[in-house]
């Protein structure tokens, strides 16, 4: 096992702090980018056709981590090699994972379009306008051919974070959303129609990571053409880890997408919208919680295997500090919610009301107070444990969004998916950390 050095501790502390910083300079330029995209679309789209582009983002995200966790098993065996200063082993882990979630793509692809054109979605998702029924088929097709397109993608970001390089991440999210904006200022003010709106909007991710590839592979020293697959052994280790990631990834992918389309089945796309607005509020508390989770997970795993136990346990409270300062940060702007939408769109937004703000609050605390356990135990190794803890409780909280989907209203979907987070979910992870640590101090090792 490599040993910690003082000289491996500061450049894991520059590392994070680096990213930190980057990845709040770029979600700075995200947020205002979103600031100013936000009354483009709604405005050129209608409360409708927005609602329905938001619903297709959300099915865009659960697709994205459909990839039965290859994704974060990639990140986590990258990132043990990195600690272990096996940079050839690193090299296969990702070109192998890169090709399996290219081949992934193609199923996807061949599952997807048909659905996309088959079933009934202008009924199911409640559109009453006649020309975005017409194109609603369409437009599930573009988003199934964008998610083929970035999946491979996802990789290239997975080697950033594992090889503690989030900052050149964080460079290539700004220019993206840089250039999203830019997209949709240039279909709304040139009126290209939805299909053409949806397209630009979804085309920006491929792009960014394609930049991001080419990056990394100079930072890296590493040649563009594909390296070596691992070994058979490497595989089917990686393979069984992914595995333990695929359910509770797919159950978190479902949390957090799930409530635009559980809300659509409720009342209809328009009424998406004011729960997206509010969401698009309390972003930047959830995105500065994220920024700060991001290179510490790589950071546990790395320093997890070079023992540096102690370092793991500060690193932990100090991401606990962290969240309930942003817990609070929601709050705050959950009280004067309406004052702050009214400022940002005008008077005749649709905002929800003060129950739905305090709701989709609750929604969005829940969901943060989880992921500070969710990445002490993975960073830790304790992907078992992680995984008997998360997936129940994050399938009980998407199911108990459709479920309450059946009584119309938006405040029942809201209020039922947080119930679901609160008594299913943050319970079982905080008893599997607690396990963790109290074996860690005896000095229990982890399988």
């Amino acid at each position: 096992m490599p040993v910690t050095t003082p000289s491996n501790v500061l450049r894991r502390e520059r590392a994070i702090r680096l990213t930190v910083a980057a990845s709040a300079g770029a979600k700075g330029v995200s947020a205002v980018c979103t600031l100013l995209q936000v009354p483009l679309a709604l405005h050129y789209l209608g409360t409708e056709a927005y609602g329905f582009w938001v619903t297709l983002f959300s099915i865009v995200i659960v697709l994205n981590f459909v990839d039965f966790g290859l994704g974060a098993g990639m990140q986590n065996a990258m990132a043990r090699a990195y600690g272990n200063d096996d940079m050839e082993s690193m090299k296969r882990v990702f070109w192998t994972g890169a090709t399996v979630l290219g081949l992934l793509g193609i199923l996807m692809l061949a599952a997807g379009l048909p659905a996309a054109f088959l079933l009934p979605w202008p009924d199911i998702l409640h559109i009453h306008d006649a020309g975005l029924r017409a194109e609603t088929g369409a437009a599930l097709a573009v988003a199934v051919a964008a998610v083929v397109v970035g999946l491979p993608f996802n990789g290239v970001a997975r080697l950033a974070a594992a090889a503690q390089r989030g900052w050149i991440h964080a460079g290539w999210i700004a220019a993206g959303s840089a250039l999203s904006l830019a997209l949709v200022a240039a279909a709304a003010f040139g009126r290209w129609g939805f299909l053409w709106f949806v397209s630009a909007s979804l085309l920006v991710p491929c792009i960014q990571g394609l930049g991001l590839f080419v990056h990394l592979m100079r930072v890296l020293g590493w040649r563009l053409g594909p390296a070596p697959l691992a070994p058979a052994p490497e595989i089917r280790g990686m393979l069984r880890s992914s595995l333990l990631f695929a359910f509770p990834q797919l159950g978190l992918a479902l949390v957090q997408a799930a409530p635009a389309l559980a809300i659509s089945l409720a009342a209809g796309s328009s009424a998406v919208t004011g729960y997206t607005l509010l969401m698009r509020l309390f972003g930047p508390f959830q995105q500065g919680q994220i920024l700060l989770l991001n290179p510490v997970w790589p950071a546990y795993t790395e320093a997890h295997a070079r023992g540096d136990h102690p370092w793991v346990s500060r690193a932990f409270w100090r991401t606990g500090a962290a969240f309930l300062a942003l817990a609070a940060g929601v709050a705050a702007c959950a009280w004067q919610s309406q004052a702050i939408l009214r400022l940002w769109l005008g008077t005749s937004a649709v905002f929800g009301g003060h129950r739905l703000a305090a709701l989709t609050a609750a929604w969005c605390i829940l969901q943060m107070a989880a992921q500070p356990l969710i990445y002490y135990l993975i960073g830790t190794g304790r992907l078992r444990q992680m995984a008997w803890a998360a997936t129940p409780g994050l399938l009980v909280s998407a199911s108990a969004l459709f479920w309450a989907s059946r009584g119309g209203t938006v405040n029942a979907v809201i209020g039922a998916g947080s119930a679901g987070l609160a008594l299913a979910l943050l319970p079982p992870l905080a008893w599997a950390t607690v396990a963790a640590m109290r074996r860690r101090e005896r000095g229990g090792l982890h399988t």
